[in-house]
């Protein structure tokens, strides 16, 4: 791999920063010491800084897999292959695109997309999935149990806890975000910031009560 052009490409959670040694600092040390013992030469390293919501997008990725395509260079390293990819349907037509466009995946644990078989590649991809839901899971779980045991979780809450309630109350008995927010507004209840309920409001008081 003398003299082969690579761009880095690194992902963390706002939320997760240091967990499993996946910090931005810890993956970007790890990246450029490995291009160095390969002879990768590392024209780039691009962060991308996941805030955990579902519409969260990887435009780091996508700028790195641009470059490559420019012919920027011809290597993509990551840290692990799951950590390129947001679901193992991604993660696949990634390894996919690389193989049919002639460059390259390398991960730091050994994954190369021109060696790795499909099979594998969709194993390894399949594991890291179930874990992440798993990780999910009890986190959530965990949260619902601190919550009964009357611990309080991140800042207080602005709202009175007679809205809370009600906001609760509604949702028990069937109605969606937009119609409690829109009973609230009508009922001239005053949202936390002033003006007309929002339906984000109403949802980030359900996720914090741990109301589905």
């Amino acid at each position: 791999m003398t003299d082969t052009k690579a761009i880095g490409y690194i992902r963390v959670s706002t939320n997760r920063q240091a967990e499993n040694g996946y910090g931005l600092e810890a993956q970007r040390e790890q990246i450029m010491r490995f291009c160095q013992e390969q002879n990768l030469q590392l024209v780039a390293l691009i962060p991308d800084v996941m805030s955990g919501k579902r519409t969260d997008k990887l435009y780091g990725r996508i700028a790195a897999i641009t470059a490559i395509r420019t012919g920027m260079a011809n290597v993509l390293v990551v840290n692990t292959l799951d950590r390129s990819s947001r679901s193992m349907a991604d993660g696949a037509k990634l390894v996919d695109d690389a193989k049919l466009e002639g460059w390259r995946i390398v991960g730091l644990d050994g994954t190369d997309s021109n060696t790795v078989s499909q099979l594998t590649a969709h194993a390894r991809l399949l594991v890291a999935e179930e874990e992440r839901e798993l990780i999910s899971k009890r986190t959530k779980q965990g949260l619902i149990k601190a919550r009964q045991a009357g611990k309080q979780l991140g800042k207080p809450s602005t709202i009175d806890p007679k809205i809370v309630q009600c906001i609760i109350k509604q949702r028990l008995a069937g109605k969606g975000t937009k119609a409690i927010a829109k009973a609230l507004t009508e009922s001239g209840v005053a949202a936390p910031m002033g003006g007309a309920w929002s339906y984000s409001t109403v949802r980030r008081v359900l996720e914090r009560e741990g109301v589905a």
